[in-house]
């Protein structure tokens, strides 16, 4: 396809940065423009459930279908045959080449607990420790230290299956639930996720149960230690008091527990099993998250109940919900140049190890467990995407109506910060009532307002309570987190548990870009109190080279593209310095094939922000940032454009993880991002290149116009 002057691209300070004398351009190939946005368009709009509600997979690494394995053994639940193989395959297939498994695909490195188990999901589903992959497995795991390295979560599952004594993972007596709200640690002081896993976790410390093995089942051959000699795991840290301090209480804690009288650890365990079950309520499980779900059932079945209790029942079947059986796929690694795959010529980003699938289990059908369903916010990008190209009628009412009826209208774990504001957020999922997001409840009213909720009056009211409830979870610090006020007690990413490093829930740029970008909508500017407390919070979280860390998307890119795009809806001067330092970097990092990529080792590495192989989630939220930035007719939005449209074969091929779960942990694969995300960058594009706005200025316009809704004063929370 024609392209207005073929660029030319250095590498400058480990980006790529398009040179001066192309500045402006736009793509000429407006056929194709035209024929790949429609058709995209179509093809998503064709994915719609009958009710009105769009849903794709969500993938994470192969812990989570390791962790359905190994919970079907501890509550003596046979997984049919057919599901066995599959859940095999699928676990075979994301095997590198050296034996071991990696947190995200495709540029992944081996992660020692992913591999520890992955092997032992293997052996429960029946593989013999002397067969080929096996060998290599067990070889790179203990290359890398041994299962006894593995996190704190590993040790945990082994200490469930008799693979590790109990006292080998950290101390977390069941008196916590006891604990008075003003002591360091306190169940409303760590996040969301962090809470509904830790509670009935508690459950089993208390009980320590064991689920006994057959002798061909167990991974003692993963240790290089015998784990019956293994002591003390967590080690002193250099120069690190705060945490030394905590290990050295957790040793304590692990010595004295036994003193604590019994009627108050029955107390304890009796408030941990109320809490537990108040919150096991709804069809889609405590927190609707796998892990919290998977503790809860387990907790549960130790305490001597079973089928016949329906929390137990009802926690079971929202787990079996999370298992997909998608067809046959092929993931393996493409030749370079081909626009996926593995780090090609075109990028710049280093030559970083790719995490090739094995050959035995390519063709084959599978199965995984996802950590959570995704409708809610698959639903409103799929409505923002459709409507920025276009769409209206039957469709995307179908979407508006299905959307305000998932609306929260009760209270939850947040409203202990703030017991006067009234409810009226959305959360993640199908069901999770007591687990609003900011995220979740900006992005679904963005959408409603670009497809016309502002006009209608039956909808004013819901509007109303949302809106408020985003403005009374700001932090008093000017950001937003997600599901909590004022989460942010960071010294207890010290204690020995949180060795993951996300215990806690802060306000982050890409959050509070996200909630500017919703008042800006609603006409609200830098000087609106809310707006000019986030925009501080902004400046402060900038990185020195430009650009915002993404928390919850993949990586730098994703929080530029949330900032730039709520300081551009919020009428900041998109001319100011700090602004045009973060577009120069954007520019800086595209690929020579036009894209936009980066490698979730950005989290590990800063230095590797904005590197990577181009993806079209990515390219797309690049394209949408420059665009938020005044930037539509620069020669980077042009390629950009191209690469998208130059790539569309029936849909896109993503097999990256551009989705952040926990940064340097835990990682996702979104299967809608590769489809809702191009097609809202190509439909904005189109509408700039034809000089007509955009569904959501069009959106704000009508805002204007309308009488205003009923917001509250906009006072930070508490």
């Amino acid at each position: 396809m024609e392209k207005t002057n073929r660029k030319i691209f250095s590498v400058i300070a480990g980006g790529r940065q398009l040179s001066a004398q192309n500045r402006e351009s736009v793509y000429r190939d407006t056929a194709g423009l035209e024929a790949v946005a429609t058709d995209a368009a179509a093809f998503l709009a064709a994915q719609q459930q009958e009710d009105g509600h769009w849903v794709f997979d969500l993938e994470a690494d192969v812990t989570i279908p390791s962790e359905y394995v190994m919970l079907q053994r501890f509550i003596g639940r046979e997984i049919a045959p057919e599901v066995a193989e599959r859940l095999t395959a699928y676990l075979l297939e994301r095997q590198m080449p050296d034996g071991s498994w990696p947190l995200y695909a495709v540029d992944g490195n081996a992660n020692i607990s992913a591999s520890v188990k992955a092997y032992f999901a293997l052996k429960l589903l029946g593989h013999d420790k002397n067969a080929p992959h096996m060998v290599k497995a067990r070889r790179t795991i203990l290359a890398l230290g041994g299962a006894e390295t593995s996190n704190v979560f590993t040790r945990i599952t082994l200490a469930l299956f008799g693979q590790v004594p109990w006292h080998t993972p950290p101390a977390m007596p069941i008196e916590i639930m006891l604990l008075p709200r003003w002591f360091f640690f306190h169940l409303n002081k760590v996040a969301y996720w962090s809470r509904t896993v830790i509670v009935p976790l508690l459950m089993l410390y208390a009980t320590k149960p064991v689920c006994r093995l057959k002798h061909d089942e167990g991974i003692a051959e993963l240790f290089r230690t015998p784990p019956d000699m293994l002591v003390h795991l967590d080690r002193f840290k250099p120069q690190n008091w705060r945490k030394n301090a905590f290990i050295l209480l957790d040793r304590v804690l692990k010595r004295t527990m036994h003193l604590i009288p019994r009627r108050i650890n029955r107390h304890a365990l009796a408030e941990a099993e109320r809490w537990t079950r108040a919150r096991m309520q709804g069809d889609g499980g405590i927190g609707a998250i796998y892990p919290a779900m998977a503790n809860a059932v387990m907790a549960l079945k130790t305490l001597g109940y079973g089928d016949d209790d329906p929390d137990y029942r009802r926690g079971l079947e929202a787990i079996d919900n999370l298992m997909t059986h998608p067809g046959a796929q092929t993931l393996g690694v493409p030749a370079e140049g081909n626009g996926g795959g593995a780090f090609s010529s075109s990028s710049a980003a280093p030559d970083l190890y790719p995490a090739a699938w094995s050959d035995t289990a390519r063709s084959r059908s599978h199965s995984f467990c996802q950590p959570c369903n995704s409708p809610v916010w698959d639903t409103c990008m799929s409505l923002t995407a459709l409507c920025e190209a276009g769409y209206d009628g039957r469709q995307i009412e179908q979407a508006m109506a299905w959307l305000l009826a998932k609306q929260v209208t009760v209270p939850g774990d947040w409203s202990d910060r703030s017991p006067e504001l009234v409810p009226g957020g959305w959360a993640f999922q199908y069901e999770n009532a007591r687990y609003p997001d900011v995220d979740d409840t900006a992005k679904v009213l963005m959408s409603l307002f670009r497809a016309g909720a502002l006009e209608r009056p039956e909808y004013r009211e819901q509007i109303e309570r949302a809106v408020n409830w985003v403005l009374g979870m700001q932090s008093s610090d000017g950001g937003w987190g997600a599901f909590d006020i004022n989460n942010n007690r960071y010294y207890l990413n010290d204690i020995p548990f949180a060795d993951h490093g996300a215990l806690l829930d802060p306000g982050t740029a890409d959050l509070t870009g996200r909630c500017i970008e919703l008042l800006g909508m609603l006409g609200h500017g830098p000087d609106y109190p809310p707006v000019a407390r986030a925009i501080a919070f902004i400046k402060k979280e900038q990185e020195p080279f430009g650009g915002w860390f993404g928390r919850w998307g993949v990586n730098y890119i994703y929080g530029t593209w949330s900032v730039l795009s709520g300081l551009h809806q919020a009428g900041e001067e998109m001319g100011s310095p700090y602004v045009r330092k973060a577009v120069q970097w954007l520019i800086s990092c595209q690929n020579s094939d036009g894209g936009w990529g980066e490698t979730c080792a950005s989290y590990d590495d800063p230095s590797l922000a904005g590197s990577g192989v181009s993806t079209p989630s990515q390219t797309a939220w690049a394209l949408l940032a420059l665009m938020a930035a005044g930037e539509a007719g620069h020669a980077a939005a042009a390629a950009g454009v191209g690469y998208l449209t130059e790539r569309y074969d029936n849909g896109w091929e993503e097999p990256q993880f551009t989705g952040t779960g926990f940064p340097r942990v835990f990682y996702l694969r979104y299967h809608g991002y590769r489809l809702f995300f191009p097609v809202w960058a190509l439909a904005v594009y189109r509408r700039r290149a034809y000089g007509t706005a955009t569904a959501q200025e069009q959106a704000k316009l009508r805002k204007t116009m309308a009488p205003g809704l009923t917001v509250i004063s906009g006072q930070a929370g508490g």
